[in-house]
């Protein structure tokens, strides 16, 4: 049976509800949500829910009320934990550390909730070791998104590869960082430093902003993620 996509409209959906009654239920295996609607139900506060049994002519929009009569959001898989789910995780090793320092800063200013995972300064440290823990992030997902960034970029995206769940993308263009989010569902962004502040900060504002197109695509997202069970 195809799976069920939870996109967008349905987040706005629930935030039209009364304030504190509103909340996303998801069905276990059989809804995919996409990183738009995660990112957009951080913003409204809406939560999310995943239902461990529920058939699939159940409702995926059920408004109730949120513990404690609080609005808030949570992770996909997660408990409720009273906070709310930060849209966006960063981490760079000393490459990185000056892009990633502005980057945090930009992003927060344009309205971003980020968690800044370090480095803690500019000396030399091994990128696989803030790769990882980035992806690890996004994939448990404490975060919606996240963003790694070395020298060139490409070595993060190798790393946060191999953790289940991740779908990273190496970016030096705007074709490339659209392109990835539009038709690959990409969670994970790395860049280099070496492609300076101002073109990383555009680089990111765009990848975040970009939705995920899914129809034909998702087909091809659900292969890759398939191989995450192999």
């Amino acid at each position: 049976m195809a799976r069920r996509l939870i996109a967008a409209e349905q987040v706005r959906r629930a935030a039209r509800a009364p304030k504190g009654q509103a909340r996303l239920v998801l069905v276990k295996g059989r809804c995919v949500l996409t990183d738009e609607a995660r990112d957009l139900a951080v913003r409204l506060g809406v939560w999310l829910e995943w239902v461990e049994e529920a058939s699939l002519l159940a409702p995926v929009q059920a408004l109730v009320q949120a513990p404690g009569g609080e609005v808030g959001s949570v992770a996909v898989g997660a408990q409720w934990s009273g906070r709310e789910r930060v849209q966006l995780a960063l981490a760079s090793d000393h490459g990185g550390y000056p892009c990633r320092r502005h980057l945090a800063a930009e992003l927060e200013r344009a309205g971003y909730s980020v968690l800044d995972l370090g480095c803690p300064d500019p000396s030399p440290t091994d990128y696989p070791h803030w790769a990882r823990q980035l992806a690890a992030c996004v994939a448990r997902g404490e975060t919606a998104r996240g963003i790694m960034l070395d020298t060139v970029g490409v070595a993060s995206a190798m790393v946060c590869n191999r953790v289940p769940g991740i779908r990273a993308a190496a970016c030096e263009s705007l074709d490339t960082a659209l392109s990835s989010r539009r038709h690959n569902d990409a969670n994970v962004l790395t860049l280099g430093g070496r492609l300076g502040e101002a073109l990383c900060l555009q680089l990111a504002l765009a990848w975040l902003k970009e939705p995920y197109q899914g129809g034909r695509h998702q087909r091809r997202v659900e292969m890759i993620m398939a191989l995450d069970r192999r």
